[in-house]
């Protein structure tokens, strides 16, 4: 954003004061347009700063090098199933089950029509209980009060299988006008889960070897050192990802300058996909997520024994010994004569 300087040599005056404080007010208003209204909510923003978490170096053992790598793979689900659950009351158990199968039937033509097959529409029976209301019989000093059947009710759940994510859009449609309001929850499903997990072992084994390769750039000597490993695979769903938000607004300042009454509306209330972040991981694969994605994880941590070298001793002087042999006669009157036998 272009800022505006004041000449230090030039009077400030009136208009120049009001610029500079309309520029301070606005500028936080136009970085959270950036950023999101999801700064103001104090319950996501904690959480946010609670999961970036600085990686700082640090040795711990001076005889090891550790390296921990970690792996991200957003895959986008192959197929989903959607859960509903509808409930029914009839005054008799015919009733509430000739109610409930014509809301199933509508709702089982609406969903092939969609494009669904009929053996991916699985209907999961619940329960079938009578309805109990309380009879309040009166007496003279007392009152006495009875339970007694009034009806059924009838609860089951449905199943649906689909592959593309706009099909929910014309269920969920479908499910309103049979009066299914409740949606449960939506699985998430992978076919190639081994696939997907080998692709984060070989993504991160490019990265060790590089830090291999970096340590031994340092004179550092790690290729031949004893050496051991440990990994871990997780994986996250959309499910666990979702949070809650609530929408952000101003109260009216012109309302409080004139004393009026001020009736808040009502702040709706939602949930949002906040994805993991990716600040603690070294390789992310498929990092653009346009819909609410499957999150793989691999972790690996690979610890080097280091060998200190031994330090030589310091080099002895060197000692030389000469010999000399002499020869000695001993005569007869024991006398030693030197004899040269050169």
């Amino acid at each position: 954003m272009p800022v505006r300087v004041i000449n230090q040599h030039q009077p400030y005056t009136m208009n120049r004061l009001l610029t500079l404080a309309a520029w301070l007010l606005l500028s936080p208003s136009i970085y959270c347009q950036i950023s999101g209204n999801i700064l103001y909510n104090e319950t996501n923003r904690w959480k946010m700063q609670n999961e970036v978490i600085l990686k700082k170096a640090a040795v711990s053992n001076p005889n090891q090098v550790v390296f921990d790598v970690n792996g991200m793979f957003n895959m986008k689900a192959d197929s989903y199933l959607a859960i509903f659950h509808i409930t029914q009351i009839g005054s008799t158990a015919r009733e509430a089950d000739s109610l409930m199968n014509r809301r199933l039937q509508n709702f089982r033509e609406d969903v092939m029509a969609a494009g669904i097959p009929e053996d991916k529409f699985i209907i999961d029976m619940l329960s079938m209980v009578p309805v109990y209301e309380v009879n309040v019989e009166k007496r003279f000093f007392s009152k006495t009060y009875t339970e007694i059947p009034t009806g059924f009710e009838i609860q089951k759940n449905i199943h649906i299988h689909f592959a593309e994510t706009q099909v929910l859009d014309k269920i969920i449609t479908s499910a309103a006008i049979n009066e299914i309001y409740d949606l449960i929850k939506v699985d998430y499903y992978v076919k190639d889960v081994e696939g997907i997990y080998d692709s984060l072992r070989e993504a991160i084994t490019k990265v060790v070897k590089k830090r291999m390769a970096q340590f031994e750039n340092l004179g550092i000597p790690i290729s031949n050192q004893w050496r051991m490993a440990n990994d871990q695979i997780g994986v996250f769903f959309p499910l666990d990802r979702y949070q809650s938000y609530e929408a952000f607004a101003y109260t009216s300042i012109d309302a409080s300058r004139k004393r009026s009454q001020v009736s808040e509306m009502r702040k709706p209330k939602t949930v949002f996909y906040n994805k993991i972040p990716y600040t603690n991981y070294d390789v992310v694969i498929n990092p653009e997520i346009l819909e609410p994605a499957v999150q793989y994880t691999y972790s690996l941590q690979i610890v080097f024994n280091i060998e200190k070298p031994i330090p030589k001793p310091d080099p002895k002087p060197e000692v030389k010994i000469e010999t000399q042999t002499k020869y000695i006669l001993l005569t007869t009157d024991g006398q030693l004569k030197p004899l040269d036998l050169k």
